[in-house]
């Protein structure tokens, strides 16, 4: 009998340089973003798809756009579902991306 696994979501903080002079909460999150996709096999157009987003949306997530707070809470739901990980970790990395971004 033969079974397939999902690999397991990367450990949430793993994305982050501890050691960086400044963090870069938003690289981290495009970071884990891209890894997730690709460890589920997932092209950028699927990935969009099933998140239900534009396929510019998810390309830009993985070059370090971080969707507003909280208006993209309901956009990291659906991300989290396609990548099939914790919102709460999800939400987390982008909230602290957006805490830092710099605002105009």
């Amino acid at each position: 009998m033969s079974t397939t696994r999902t690999p397991q979501a990367p450990d949430i903080l793993s994305v982050i340089d501890f050691e960086a002079p400044k963090l870069d909460w938003g690289g981290g999150l495009s970071r884990y973003i891209r890894q997730r996709r690709q460890e589920l096999g997932l092209t950028h157009e699927r990935a969009a798809q099933l998140a239900g987003l534009e396929l510019s949306q998810w390309y830009a997530l993985e070059s370090g756009w971080v969707p507003d707070m909280p208006e993209g809470m309901n956009m990291l739901l659906g991300i989290a579902g396609t990548l099939e990980i914790s919102w709460a970790d999800l939400s987390f990395l982008a909230f602290m991306a957006d805490l830092v971004a710099p605002k105009q």
